[in-house]
């Protein structure tokens, strides 16, 4: 019988993605490491005989800890690392508006939390010859209004783990990038916003309801169910290993636009779904006014 895979999981916190993987790489026999800021949420997990503790992707010593917690209970291997923890606040603002501090945490977690997971767990996957899953995003690729924080942290990400699957193929570790789309998760919905998308004195605040509007209409009718997402992720990792995959709401034509399209595709469309082009055409007015 083939050794019992062993999976890490980070931003387990129930109604997201992690806990989702957590339960379907559970289901699939492998023996699952769910992590989490708070290891309290996670109980329900931990009640179905999958092993918690708490992690911190943005602390060093959280990191080393889990480290060595996971190379006792393991001998010294881990198959796959799966990191898919995200800040947890929701930053919006016009790139203009940008509060650098806010965006410094936005890279601390889901850029730099990876790398700091990569850098301390690179040893355990090595001895397994195992795998590498970073959670993406269609966000990293579109050019979102009022999102260019969360976008350059999954554009990073997303070259990050392109150099890091060169860097890595001789030991034998593949490095998977998620591109992911609309997923239904809780996680994300109830996340806390932190800034104002249109602060006073903005190039914006011409638009700022607008802006408001459309972001309070954006509906998520479309999106993967989570646990949809978790079965056709797991399946797909623990049988092969493809350098992007792309999966979720808008996923598909986000690749379809940016293979075969030119670039400002993207512009058109979101600059009508978050009214840009309101202001457009306010901005003209005021010019043929003068």
């Amino acid at each position: 019988m083939p050794a019992q895979k062993t999976v890490l999981i980070t931003g387990c916190s129930p109604g997201g993605i992690g806990h989702a993987l957590a339960l379907e790489f559970h289901a699939k026999g492998c023996r699952v490491f769910a992590t989490g800021r708070n290891v309290d949420k996670l109980a329900d997990l931990q009640a179905k005989g999958i092993e918690t503790f708490a992690l911190d992707v943005t602390s060093d010593a959280s990191v080393k800890a889990a480290v060595a917690k996971v190379g006792e209970l393991t001998g010294g291997t881990l198959d796959i690392l799966f990191n898919n923890a995200r800040e947890r606040f929701s930053y919006y603002a016009a790139a203009t508006d940008v509060d650098i501090d806010e965006v410094r945490g936005v890279f601390e977690t889901n850029l730099f939390g990876v790398m700091r997971m990569v850098r301390h767990f690179a040893p355990l996957l090595v001895a397994a010859k195992g795998k590498i899953v970073n959670v993406g995003s269609v966000s990293g690729i579109i050019p979102y209004a009022f999102g260019s924080p969360y976008n350059a942290t999954k554009a990073a990400l997303h070259s990050y783990g392109d150099t890091l699957r060169v860097e890595m193929a001789p030991f034998g570790v593949d490095v998977i990038t998620v591109v992911t789309g609309g997923v239904t998760s809780n996680v994300s919905e109830n996340a806390v916003s932190r800034g104002k998308e249109v602060p006073e004195g903005s190039l914006y605040e011409p638009i700022a309801d607008v802006i408001s509007r459309k972001r309070m209409n954006r509906s998520r009718a479309g999106a993967m169910p989570t646990a949809v997402y978790a079965r056709k992720v797991v399946a797909t990792v623990l049988r092969r290993s493809p350098t992007w995959y792309w999966l979720g709401e808008l996923a598909l034509s986000t690749w379809f636009i940016a293979t075969f399209l030119p670039r400002k595709t993207f512009d058109f469309f979101i600059s009508r779904a978050v009214g840009l082009n309101e202001l457009t055409k306010l901005l003209r007015q005021r010019q043929k006014a003068q």
